[in-house]
């Protein structure tokens, strides 16, 4: 088991963070079940090792990945607020960064698939199809046979394709499309706030000068006074690797660490083959209960 051992203020906002979530144990229940999802017998020990290590390490991927699906195994919480509250208190590290925060969601994602074979929901492949320059795609429903009807999700959508235009990429990974993430523009409100909403038009964070990055209600009707946008739909459609640094640069310079609550409508989008539009609750419509 990894151990992390992160300085005691770090772990203080981190088990007082974990306190407030809905549905959590108390705060002294919260840090005991830190302490010991941190790799150590009990907040004595992790004490102990704080006061031999004083200066706080950078937790790997795999030890954040590792300390999260503890604290959702011995909790109530959903591993999407866990990993919020962690990584926004800097328990893993004092320089929090979405990129790494997203490799780590993606991997606790990629352990509820943890077979894929190329007909299994989930499995990597590429798009071969014209148009789509080999893209980056997951398996929806594969069709028997080459020429069988396949649906495979994309950083962009839900397609349908033949399967000899999917083939396996077997060098891929799960990974969370840009829609689920990626700032594609912003609002502003009548009190000056700002609000980064994404591609299909959902609230991801709200900023505001002086305070912390607060993830938003993907289901909100944002009443704004201004709208504007980071790209247009032909540049937000160019190459994965130039889009995603992009993304990146606007979530740091927002001072964003950690993912929207949207990332958490994407395995029901992948099971039940809905795209983000189709499971949004639009003004007027009913009221929904989702994840994250």
């Amino acid at each position: 088991m990894s151990i992390h051992s992160p300085d005691q203020h770090a772990f203080k906002r981190a088990a007082q963070a974990l306190s407030k979530l809905p549905g959590a144990s108390s705060l002294n229940a919260c840090q005991t079940a830190l302490a010991q999802a941190s790799g150590h017998r009990d907040l004595h020990h992790l004490q102990a090792l704080q006061a031999k290590t004083p200066h706080l390490t950078e937790a790997s991927v795999v030890t954040q990945a590792n300390i999260v699906s503890r604290l959702h195994r011995t909790s109530s919480l959903r591993i999407g607020d866990i990993l919020d509250a962690l990584t926004r208190t800097r328990f893993f590290g004092g320089s929090p960064d979405p990129e790494i925060t997203l490799t780590v969601r993606e991997a606790l994602f990629a352990t509820d698939y943890p077979d894929r074979g190329r007909h299994d929901i989930g499995a990597p492949c590429r798009v071969k199809a014209p148009g789509y320059d080999y893209a980056r795609a997951l398996i929806v429903e594969r069709g028997e046979g080459p020429e069988g009807l396949t649906r495979v999700m994309i950083d962009h959508s839900i397609m349908t394709c033949v399967s000899r235009e999917a083939p396996t990429h077997r060098a891929g990974r799960l990974f969370v499309p840009l829609r689920f993430w990626m700032p594609y523009g912003f609002w502003t409100e009548a009190d000056g706030t700002k609000v980064l909403f994404s591609r299909d038009y959902c609230p991801l964070w709200r900023v505001q000068e002086g305070r912390a990055p607060v993830r938003d209600d993907p289901d909100r009707d944002v009443k704004f006074v201004k709208q504007e946008w980071y790209f247009d739909e032909g540049s937000f459609r160019g190459p994965v690797d130039t889009v995603m640094s992009r993304g990146f640069e606007i979530l740091r310079e927002h001072r964003v660490v950690s993912l929207p609550r949207l990332a958490e409508w994407f395995p029901e989008c992948l099971a039940t083959g809905r795209w983000i539009s189709d499971l949004k609750r639009w003004p007027g419509g009913p009221e929904m209960v989702r994840a994250g």
